[in-house]
């Protein structure tokens, strides 16, 4: 399993005095609200869901914040956030949290990991297949993933069990490293992917392996993902 290493204070709002101030904080309550029904319509975020079917919901979870990485801003959900750290505004080297995305079986919800983290902080997947996994890659080589070579790497390097699946026809390849545990679960995230989204960060991402027979789509739905974050 690949670990990536993690990243509140409440107001209290006075009663609303009618001013400039109070219609940007009303713009911006709406913008919030309709970034938070997007996603929980879209990918069925547990907090919103458990809020729908009257549980309560803490307070310090219910909340937004709006974290800047880079140069991007986005709107998030503390109940989205893994680290409880992450939950307030400003900038951040890093952001951490889960959605659920249609890349299962049959366009079934698969949870994924995602850490966003400022372009150049980390190398892509795609950067490393070149530079590092080629040179590490052993003589077998593996299908059953419609589309993508997967290759072994050497037992060095603490890499025992380890395979990268890449689309070997493109320049700018997908590329996936994949472990393999001792007892494999259903919903295990042993598979890691980093890729350059367009808002110039770059998103490290864990899933379950079912999800690479979804390749063609992985990039795609990562970004449709965060799009309603964007502020």
């Amino acid at each position: 399993m690949v670990n990536v290493n993690s990243l509140s204070d409440t107001r209290q709002i006075a009663p609303p005095v009618r001013s400039a101030g109070s219609a940007l904080y009303t713009a911006i309550a709406i913008s919030l609200i309709v970034a938070m029904a997007a996603l929980g319509a879209a990918y069925g975020i547990r907090g919103w869901i458990n809020s729908m079917a009257g549980e309560a919901t803490p307070a310090e979870l219910s909340a937004s914040h709006i974290i800047t990485i880079g140069a991007q801003r986005y709107v998030m959900p503390a109940a989205l956030l893994a680290d409880p750290i992450q939950h307030r505004d400003g900038f951040a080297d890093r952001m951490d949290f889960t959605l659920a995305l249609p890349l299962g079986a049959g366009g079934k919800l698969s949870e994924v990991a995602i850490t966003i983290m400022p372009r150049g902080r980390t190398r892509t997947s795609a950067a490393l297949l070149d530079s590092v996994y080629l040179h590490q890659f052993a003589p077998a080589q593996l299908s059953g993933v419609p589309g993508l070579v997967g290759k072994p790497l050497e037992p060095g390097a603490g890499t025992a069990g380890e395979t990268v699946w890449y689309d070997p026809l493109h320049a700018n390849p997908f590329v996936a490293k994949c472990m393999t545990p001792v007892a494999m679960t259903p919903g295990d995230r042993t598979c890691l992917r980093v890729l350059a989204l367009t808002d110039r960060n770059t998103a490290i991402v864990t899933f379950d392996p079912a999800v690479l027979d979804n390749w063609r789509r992985f990039d795609a739905e990562i970004e449709a993902a965060l799009a309603p974050l964007r502020k």
